[in-house]
């Protein structure tokens, strides 16, 4: 395609359910217990890159503001967009591709393109299938969407799979683009074409935002997709880049409450220390969350992190069973989490602990070896996933190689429920597993009043009251 400046771009979250739409997170959240809504970060990234080269930039969030499809070709018609980017999922993959079809069809002459990690693999096959997509977005995206806007011919974009203009039955895959070095080369996201109030912290219900910090993994998990996403070298944004954003999230939107998105936040204690003590430097008032390894922290890290506004670390713990750890590639052990656990605790700062179930390796005694180490631990928040087997990952190889998947087959459900039998186990025998593990920690009473208890204020007492009942009725 010979490329031309574009001046319009409509960037949708499509009316196809409530997911986390980030590459690496695409978890449902209608059924989850430590989920909540977020706002679009990736698309707003996206929209600012467009902005960068002059292109005028809509965005919606279909299913956070309760819009349907309709709404949705009504607004691409009002706006007058040359190009509409959807932000897809792998598990909701063909209802949002049913969406691309009913756009399509409806306004030919708009260039339809969609961004997710599923086109890491899957880029020239969803081309072929899903003859409604013009386009399609590999790796990290904003040099393109900025290049493209700028009108740069489409052969010469690194990371931009799209359909030959002159036969339409013809895939272009163009080679990889490196991932970005310099991360403080990226605009800020575009906040300002976010409905910023419809993302909130769920205890206090204050408005909250996502903010990427670093990207990569060190790591190799074989159900993560973070090495494919952003590869395995962390790479962090400046110290004062960050505070940079946080203060235009603060004086521009009056955003205080942050999630500080990251593939591994805690990967390199030097810079961990260097922010934590520069927010509390310029007198910050913020609060924040993050992830972590448990072999990634020690106590003076969590001392800092909790003055400069650190509430709550989430863990991926993901087993009870040291033979699952082992199985997964996780590089860690037990008494490692035992004691990060515990160093948080002691810090002051909360812990929100994750499992995986449903893995190739599972069996009755590793399910009862997550639920008898969650009590253990006993963190204050604990979630549990079904193991989700992402094309490209070697949980997907390995599930095809056990038979537990069909070579090609991508399955729908996702998180909430299991996605594909065990070695042992099969389907119907592992869709109690979650919320028999969920029951079985939350149900304790001094989880209970231990939750209560910790409200600050009556709004965020019945917060909890209302989150738990929520909660209840999906486990019994």
């Amino acid at each position: 395609m010979a490329g031309k400046p574009i001046q319009k771009v409509f960037l949708v979250v499509p009316p196809t359910g409530l997911y986390i739409r980030e590459d690496r997170c695409q978890t449902p959240i209608k059924h989850m217990v430590t989920v909540e809504l977020r706002p679009p970060v990736d698309l707003l990234y996206a929209a600012a890159a467009f902005q960068q080269a002059g292109a005028d930039c809509r965005l919606v969030d279909y299913p956070g503001e309760k819009k349907n499809v309709a709404d949705l070709f009504a607004d691409i018609r009002e706006f007058g967009a040359e190009i509409v980017v959807l932000s897809i999922t792998t598990p909701g993959f063909q209802k949002d591709m049913e969406v691309a079809a009913r756009i399509k069809e409806s306004l030919p002459a708009v260039l339809l393109g969609a961004k997710g990690a599923h086109f890491n693999t899957l880029d020239v096959v969803s081309l072929e299938e899903n003859p409604a997509l013009d386009f399609v977005f590999r790796g990290e995206f904003e040099p393109a969407c900025r290049e493209i806007a700028e009108g740069k011919p489409w052969g010469e974009i690194l990371g931009l799979t799209f359909r030959a203009p002159n036969d339409p039955k013809e895939v272009i895959r163009n080679p990889d683009r490196p991932f970005v070095e310099d991360l403080d080369s990226i605009p800020f996201p575009a906040r300002g074409l976010a409905n910023n109030s419809l993302y909130r912290r769920p205890d206090t219900g204050e408005m909250q935002t996502t903010l990427v910090t670093n990207r990569g993994c060190p790591f190799n998990c074989v159900y993560c997709l973070a090495n494919q996403v952003a590869g395995r070298r962390n790479r962090t944004r400046s110290v004062e880049n960050i505070l940079a954003e946080i203060e235009e999230c603060v004086n521009q939107f009056g955003i205080r409450s942050f999630l500080f998105r990251s593939d591994l936040f805690t990967a390199r204690r030097d810079w961990v220390l260097d922010l934590c003590r520069e927010i509390q430097k310029r007198g910050l008032d913020i609060s924040w969350s993050c992830n972590s390894r448990v072999d990634t922290l020690d106590p003076e890290m969590l001392v800092e992190m909790k003055r400069a506004g650190c509430w709550i670390i989430a863990f991926g713990i993901e087993s009870g069973s040291q033979e699952m750890l082992d199985h997964i590639g996780k590089k860690t052990d037990l008494d490692t989490a035992r004691e990060a656990l515990g160093m948080t605790r002691r810090a002051g700062v909360l812990s929100s602990i994750y499992f995986l179930v449903g893995l190739p390796w599972e069996t009755p005694e590793t399910l009862r070896a997550n639920e008898k180490f969650a009590r253990e631990i006993d963190p204050d928040i604990l979630e549990v996933f079904y193991a989700y087997p992402f094309p490209g990952t070697n949980l997907y190889e390995q599930a095809v190689r056990d038979g537990l998947l069909e070579p090609g087959e991508i399955p729908r459900e996702a998180y909430d429920r299991p996605a594909m039998p065990s070695l042992r186990l099969s389907m119907e025998e592992l869709s109690e597993a979650r919320a028999h593990a969920l029951k079985d920690f939350y149900l304790q009473p001094h989880v209970v009043f231990r939750t209560l208890l910790r409200s600050r204020s009556l709004r965020e007492f019945f917060n909890y009251v209302r989150y738990g009942w929520r909660q209840l009725k999906e486990f019994l």
